[in-house]
């Protein structure tokens, strides 16, 4: 069984991060949406967390924990769930997470219209 981690701040939860989780279901057995802790919140864990459970609720795979703090920030994994690997879009959390002796995946994030969390911020 091989568990994936695919943490983010998700401020706010939008599009690209759905497509992305979709590309990744069928690829492991399951896959823990890891909710990170971010100033200034747009939207607070709890909500991102509703979002998300309320989204995928019928798709068994997937999982949304909170995480305390952020993973760049951490000084080791002690906070995380475990996972057999951590696939993000985010370079930094990427080398983070390989400094703690874990496996580490850099996907593209995707590109398109509503995939971007800083025009929505915008907007918002």
């Amino acid at each position: 069984m091989t568990i994936a981690l695919f943490p983010g701040k998700f401020q706010p939860p939008h599009l690209g991060h759905i497509t992305t989780l979709m590309k990744l279901y069928p690829k492991y057995d399951k896959i823990i949406i890891g909710i990170t802790q971010d100033k200034p919140e747009v939207l607070s864990q709890e909500k991102r967390k509703e979002i998300f459970e309320a989204v995928f609720q019928y798709l068994p795979k997937f999982k949304v924990v909170l995480i305390k703090g952020t993973i760049e920030g951490s000084n080791s994994s002690d906070n995380l769930p475990q996972f057999d690997i951590c696939i993000t879009g985010n370079k930094k959390v990427v080398e983070k997470i390989r400094s703690f002796g874990k496996k580490a995946e850099f996907i593209p994030r995707s590109e398109g219209i509503g995939y971007k969390g800083e025009d929505i911020r915008k907007l918002l």
